[in-house]
């Protein structure tokens, strides 16, 4: 599929963000438990003055229509195990993998191969009338998420209890005791840390492009 780089940014691998999504093993967290991917191939438009959450484009490869990206934010975000499912033809959009996602999967094979196959068609379905009810209505607004707020509580606190609960259980599943002092010391640094990623995520999706005439004339 051919695109227009006089229009379009692409993101795709090699580019940082995508490696980041890679090679980050706290993704493999998001991918694998909430089903929340990344796009092989993202488009930006380079001709358009909107934050960059509302010029970002999903190319689909079966039928190459160009998907507003906002199709699978906020709580669409969730449930992709398999792919993004292309409103026009339903064919599956191809994703990344999280390099340690697909290590976990190779391991567990026999445990989810057969459960996957049964799922994926019922999962298909109910893709399909997902994007069904989202395109009945408008589609958020890059002002519509608090960044500050899905930081510091959601990624934040998700990410206090992978590091700093979970080990605790764990510990006392193998006959050690609580340490009461540092899991609550943790608690307002991964908050700092959330806030900070939110913080971050605020000004780089409600960042808008740069409109000029030369675009315009293109």
């Amino acid at each position: 599929m051919q695109y227009d780089k006089n229009r379009f940014k692409i993101w795709a691998l090699p580019h940082p963000i995508l490696l980041h999504w890679v090679l980050n093993p706290g993704v493999m967290v998001g991918e694998l438990i909430f089903g929340v991917r990344a796009a092989k191939v993202t488009l930006i438009d380079k001709k358009s003055d909107k934050p960059l959450l509302e010029r970002s484009y999903i190319p689909c490869p079966h039928c190459e229509t160009l998907n507003d990206a906002r199709l699978w934010a906020k709580g669409r975000a969730f449930g992709n195990w398999f792919g993004f499912v292309c409103p026009s033809c339903h064919e599956i959009i191809p994703c990344l993998w999280n390099i340690f996602s697909l290590g976990i999967l190779a391991i567990t094979f026999p445990l989810w191969y057969f459960p996957a196959r049964f799922f994926r068609r019922r999962w298909l379905e109910n893709e399909k009338k997902r994007l069904a009810s989202v395109l009945k209505h408008p589609l958020i607004q890059a002002g519509d998420i608090n960044w500050l707020l899905r930081g510091t509580f959601f990624f934040g606190g998700f990410m206090w209890g992978i590091m700093g609960v979970i080990p605790q259980v764990w510990e006392v599943l193998n006959g050690g005791e609580w340490d009461w002092i540092m899991m609550f010391i943790a608690l307002p640094i991964w908050l700092v840390t959330g806030f900070m990623w939110g913080l971050f995520m605020r000004f780089f999706m409600n960042r808008k492009g740069e409109k000029t005439d030369k675009h315009e004339s293109e």
